[in-house]
């Protein structure tokens, strides 16, 4: 049977997206602002309901699907707005020393979230589906955790996960538009050229990129971590990794994980990457020796 409302939900999200854009990128009264994301995403999800009642799932796969990715993808713009208004509005008085701690207060909070539910937060980043049928099913909500928040309770649209999964789609985007701030906070010059709309002067660079694979990174910043030399050994580990990550555009994600993966490594050294840049680093040395003519015939001497 064709995956009908997949289909639908996947091409209306596309009008979706364009149409929530107008009131976040263009509106300036926050109030206002809120209002009109709300009604858009109270619109789509009227639209969705709809189908849902008038086609119904091919299956227990598409039903799975449609509550773990399409209508946590509309949801979680609900989330978003009414977070993002939340954090705006009860900004402090605008010192920029203020505005960093308050902002990195939030960070810490949506990060401490992300630990308080660890399990369902890597069952979403890991893509497990395993327990897909009852956690997104209406049957499952028979099956519901007693710690999973659910609101509403209707029982055409809603599931023991699909809330939680938009959250945590909605806190990741929250999370960035911190960053974000705190990134202009501390680098006040290219702030001022992004919000200029200007070009930022030849040579300037607003940030590097790590092309290489995050495993790598993880295993480079614990190992700065431990060292004890950033910031004379005061920086938390959350803290530090969320600077790290945004130095080189990357998501580190949660530290503690990290470290058990690149403990429990089996085939490769637990420090592989360290070890390659020190091989590197010393061939290097080995390479300017060989090149260095004094050093050449103090070898020859010897």
């Amino acid at each position: 049977m064709e995956k009908q409302l997949q289909k639908f939900t996947e091409e209306l999200y596309l009008s979706f997206e364009n149409e929530i854009k107008v009131p976040i990128l263009l509106g300036t009264d926050e109030k206002k602002k809120l209002q009109d994301c709300l009604m858009v995403v109270k619109g789509y999800l009227s639209r969705l309901k709809e189908k849902v009642l008038e086609t119904g799932f091919s299956g227990a796969e598409e039903e799975a699907w449609f509550f773990k990715y399409g209508k946590p993808r509309f949801y979680q713009w609900q989330v978003y707005c009414v977070e993002k208004f939340a954090i705006r509005n009860a900004r402090p008085a605008p010192s920029r020393e203020g505005l960093l701690d308050y902002y990195q207060d939030q960070v810490n909070y949506y990060g401490l979230f992300f630990q308080l539910n660890r399990f369902y937060y890597e069952y979403y980043k890991l893509g497990v589906t395993e327990l897909d049928e009852i956690y997104f099913t209406r049957a499952g909500m028979t099956l519901q955790p007693q710690s999973v928040e659910v609101p509403g309770m209707d029982p055409v649209m809603s599931t023991p996960m699909d809330y939680l999964f938009s959250k945590f789609m909605a806190y990741e985007m929250i999370q960035s538009f911190l960053i974000a701030q705190i990134a202009e906070l501390e680098c006040p010059a290219l702030s001022d050229y992004a919000v200029a709309g200007r070009s930022k002067p030849k040579g300037m660079q607003v940030g590097l990129r790590w092309t290489g694979e995050k495993v790598n990174l993880i295993e480079l910043a614990h190992a700065l971590f431990v060292s004890g030399q950033i910031d004379n050994g005061k920086v938390g580990i959350t803290e530090f990794f969320e600077r790290m990550g945004r130095c080189f555009e990357i998501d580190l994600g949660i530290p503690k994980r990290g470290f058990d993966d690149l403990s429990s490594r089996k085939r490769l050294s637990r420090t592989h990457f360290l070890e390659i840049l020190r091989d590197g680093l010393d061939k290097k040395f080995d390479d300017a020796d060989a090149y260095d003519p004094r050093k050449r015939g103090m070898d020859k001497k010897g």
